[in-house]
């Protein structure tokens, strides 16, 4: 009986490892400025729809998809918007940087004639579309916690 707890404290020390490995090396972003789209479909056709690809950008793109600097250095970008707005029977799409974050990712405001849906995200040129991504780092955290937590499940059954 000894043996099989030390086995399954052994197992579980390497689950550990593992994951504090993982969280180790995960990519940090260095970059000072988060890159946001930043158009608006009333003065630019494009600004519709985006691309996901940023690596290869078409010109009438690459203006679009831009670092998000302050001039004046007054404000500080820290996530991407995008808005969907209407106004009367016209739809526009805005898509911008945010220095003052929402309690909610998204939400509507409505002053007629107008209402708008906003929806804001953080990272890199998130501000494509309005659905949540699914980040790569929960795709290799979860299956390691499911895991363990099986793990722990075993190691109370005697056999």
């Amino acid at each position: 009986m000894t043996s099989i707890r030390n086995y399954h404290w052994f197992l579980m020390a390497i689950v550990m490892i593992v994951l504090a490995t993982i969280i180790t090396y995960l990519p940090y972003n260095t970059v000072d400025a988060i890159q946001c789209w930043q158009c608006n479909s009333m003065t630019d056709k494009f600004c519709e729809d985006v691309p996901k690809d940023v690596d290869n950008l078409h010109e009438c793109y690459s203006k679009m998809y831009r670092e998000c600097i302050d001039e004046n250095n007054k404000l500080n970008y820290t996530f991407c918007r995008k808005q969907v707005q209407t106004i009367e029977q016209e739809t526009r799409i805005i898509r911008s940087c945010g220095f003052i974050r929402a309690p909610q990712e998204c939400y509507w405001t409505k002053n007629p004639p107008t209402s708008t849906l906003v929806c804001q995200c953080d990272g890199d040129g998130c501000n494509d579309a309005l659905t949540n991504r699914f980040s790569p780092i929960i795709s290799i955290i979860l299956p390691c916690v499911l895991a363990m937590v099986r793990f722990i499940q075993n190691s109370f059954i005697i056999h």
